[in-house]
């Protein structure tokens, strides 16, 4: 009888219980998200809406998922599902020399919460380790700077159709991300684009100079 119990324990030991890869659901409503895999065999929902990157294809698919990747290693939500009362802006910058970095103002009135994060990685992928996160009260001189470089950018203007992304992912890829009022934006610049575009380029500094994160090199 004891053999029976060993033999019995051995085989399950064996057998060890394998759960089914998550599945984590995309929001509900109209949009629609394409699912990115995980290493685990998982997927997630895309933080981005299909199509809003890009062209729909498959350079949009990978660059929707690499983006969201690196917005979950630094620690930042889903934008969705949407909020009628929300106003929330958001600036996302991968360096292919540099660490990624985001900044999200959360306004409420004329104050607001900012959170700066960076990761210890470089480029689209790999993820990296959080290695600086800051969070502080958003003065009401900040919102007034971000609110205004939001409208001199007209990012709350209907937003135009997504070019087609560059051959080359060298350099700098800056991702403007808001919603107000219910509403979805997002913008995505190389850093040529950028630098043709003064009202976002100063809506990135000051994001980024208000984060309070220990940046390394220039911001471009």
């Amino acid at each position: 009888m004891v053999m029976g119990a060993a033999t019995l324990a051995a085989a399950c030991a064996h057998d060890a219980y394998q759960p089914e890869p998550l599945r984590v659901q995309a929001p509900a409503g109209p949009t629609a998200f394409e699912d990115c895999a995980l290493d685990d065999g998982s997927t997630v929902p895309s933080a981005f809406p299909k199509g809003s990157l890009a062209p729909v294809g498959p350079a949009e698919h990978a660059l929707g998922c690499g983006l969201s990747a690196q917005l979950a290693a630094l620690g930042e939500p889903s934008l969705f599902p949407l909020s009628p009362s929300a106003e929330v802006v958001r600036v996302l910058w991968i360096r292919s020399d540099g660490h990624p970095v985001s900044v999200r103002l959360d306004r409420q009135g004329d104050v607001g919460q900012l959170r700066g994060a960076q990761t210890a990685g470089k480029g689209l992928s790999p993820t990296g380790e959080l290695l600086e996160e800051s969070t502080a009260a958003a003065s009401p001189a900040t919102v007034r700077s971000v609110v205004a470089g939001a409208e001199a950018a007209r990012f709350w203007a209907a937003p135009p159709a997504p070019a087609a992304l560059p051959a080359s992912d060298q350099g700098s890829t800056w991702v403007f991300e808001g919603v107000r009022a219910g509403q979805y934006r997002v913008r995505v610049f190389q850093r040529d684009t950028l630098a043709r575009d003064p009202a976002y380029t100063a809506l990135a500094r000051t994001l980024i100079g208000a984060s309070g994160l220990h940046i390394q090199g220039a911001v471009y």
